[in-house]
């Protein structure tokens, strides 16, 4: 049965690391490190995210800002040591020159070109172009669905609600686009939020706009949700008769349906 999905699922979701800490330039640092890290297994990712925050003390935002990145970390399977350590000095740069990540994302402009800019400076700031920092920062002009970075925006703009961190005032969450992944994906299509076949850019544009129909002010508001029907499999992708016979969703889904 289709159910309500919030703060008690935070074990299985990487917004638990920034949640650790309380001083808000802690959990920015540590947002934007535990989202674009977020891909790959819960179990793997966990541990990879845990040892490098380890690693950098009690607080991120200090040993960051202040040029402490330890040399000796660990890779994570596109990334190599280096490229890790290349990241983690380009945002300790960009928060030493602009003392916040809101301040260089901007206020200005259209979204989706200012997370364009800000991958851009990141990637200028780590000194050199490697295939893992590509992979890692990736870029909307590219066509992808950028599910990380849309992740990004979600935990600092929306409201703290015991997921979302609500950290930045630059963007409303009307503003916001659904990041999307296979569980998101899966069950968009289910639901009949997008009718494109293919997981990018305008398929989260699609989604989104779909949505907004039902909270244009916060359609991103869903996101949490869709993703952990998928994470927890309660939604299974396909039909399973004591799943599907019970979900309040039902009759909306074309799986449900059947």
């Amino acid at each position: 049965m289709a159910r309500r999905f919030g703060p008690g699922h935070l074990a299985s979701d990487p917004v638990r690391f920034p949640r650790r800490y309380a001083q808000p330039p802690d959990r920015e640092a540590t947002a934007l490190f535990s989202a674009l890290f977020a891909y790959g297994t819960v179990k793997a990712m966990g541990a990879f995210q845990g040892e490098v925050l380890s690693a950098l003390g009690p607080s991120p935002f200090r040993a960051l800002a202040s040029g402490d990145v330890p040399h000796k970390l660990p890779g994570y399977r596109f990334q190599t040591p280096e490229d890790v350590r290349r990241f983690l000095s380009s945002l300790g740069r960009v928060l030493a020159k602009h003392g916040s990540l809101e301040a260089a994302f901007g206020a200005d402009g259209d979204p989706d070109a200012r997370v364009e800019k800000f991958a851009l400076l990141l990637r200028r700031e780590a000194g050199r172009h490697t295939p893992g920092l590509a992979h890692l920062l990736t870029l909307p002009s590219d066509g992808s669905a950028c599910k990380r970075w849309r992740m990004f925006l979600r935990w600092v703009v929306r409201p703290d609600d015991g997921v979302d961190l609500g950290l930045w005032t630059c963007l409303t969450p009307s503003q916001l686009l659904i990041p999307v992944d296979t569980h998101v994906a899966r069950i968009a299509f289910a639901l009949g939020l997008s009718r494109r076949k293919t997981p990018d850019g305008a398929f989260s544009r699609d989604v989104t706009r779909s949505l907004a129909r039902f909270c244009p002010e916060d359609p991103t508001r869903y996101d949490f949700a869709l993703a952990h029907m998928g994470i927890s499999r309660e939604c299974r992708g396909r039909r399973v008769e004591e799943i599907c016979g019970a979900c309040s969703l039902r009759p909306h889904c074309a799986i449900g349906r059947r």
